[in-house]
């Protein structure tokens, strides 16, 4: 267990040493990460690749305040300069591909050699798309699961993922909560939790995008294997959402991992590394 302090707060860190460029893992919003416990190990094959908890995530500091990108992408930057990194490749899941986005946009010293987006940063929920505020914090608020036993939320979880259960969610699930009193409590509180929505949709993500000429790696998910992804609160479907992104790019690449869950880096680990293994020297050579 590594942890780097920065500014005063503490950053908790895995470690995975390989010989080849640094690279790091971003998890998702409500997350941490052990979401990149079964991938990091496969990218050490190639990559020198390092995995942290985010502000107010996992066993991070969780201060009160600097939800905003301007202050978590200080925290990406600071931690991979003070760990000594040369410039990295940078991927991010779900809400980890928008911090990932505003750190290469923010990025005039092309510091970072790239990033990558793993199913997240291309649907556009943000306030220019019309959706209200009050929308979003209906439709997106999470869950109230503080009347549960750690026991009752894993066997619920089970449930809901059936074919796609993976003992590997347990460790994320596990990260994600505290047990107090025999019941849970999210590590990112939920007061936290929904200033970095608030962020998301006060993000204009296609000015950010056409910001960037460092090259990105796109990776959506599908459910089967034409792509064809339903329509979101604006009718505007997964695949025209990516290809929009897509083509506010300088330098882009697009690989659909197909038959795959929004948490496709427990799922299918292997999906996740043979594209960024496949764009290592192309994409990013």
């Amino acid at each position: 267990m590594s942890f780097i302090e920065i500014d005063n707060y503490s950053f908790h860190y895995h470690h995975y040493k390989g010989d080849g460029p640094d690279i790091v893992l971003l998890h998702g919003l409500a997350s941490n990460l052990n979401i990149w416990n079964l991938v990091a190990p496969i990218l050490s094959q190639s990559f020198n690749v390092y995995t942290v908890d985010q502000r107010g995530h996992g066993l991070s500091s969780k201060p009160d305040n600097g939800y905003d990108f301007e202050s978590i992408t200080s925290d990406l930057t600071s931690i991979c300069k003070n760990l000594d990194l040369n410039t990295p490749i940078i991927v991010g899941h779900s809400w980890g591909a928008n911090v990932v986005i505003e750190s290469l946009a923010k990025d005039t010293s092309h510091y970072f050699k790239g990033g990558v987006l793993v199913d997240g940063g291309v649907l556009n929920i943000s306030k220019e798309n019309r959706s209200t505020w009050s929308e979003i914090e209906t439709r997106l608020a999470p869950p109230v699961l503080t009347h549960l036993t750690l026991n009752q939320l894993l066997q619920r979880v089970r449930e809901n993922r059936k074919e796609d259960w993976n003992v590997a969610f347990e460790d994320v699930l596990t990260n994600s909560f505290e047990v107090i009193n025999g019941l849970i409590k999210p590590r990112l509180s939920r007061e936290n939790h929904m200033k970095i929505l608030y962020e998301i949709w006060n993000e204009n993500i296609l000015f950010q995008l056409e910001s960037i000429d460092s090259p990105v790696l796109i990776l959506p998910v599908s459910s089967d294997n034409n792509e064809s992804v339903s329509p979101n609160m604006h009718g505007v479907s997964k695949k025209e959402a990516v290809n929009i992104a897509s083509s506010k790019l300088h330098n882009s690449e697009v690989i659909w991992l197909k038959k795959s869950i929004h948490d496709v880096p427990i799922q299918n680990p292997k999906l996740v590394t043979d594209a960024i293994f496949k764009s290592k020297d192309t994409l990013f050579g």
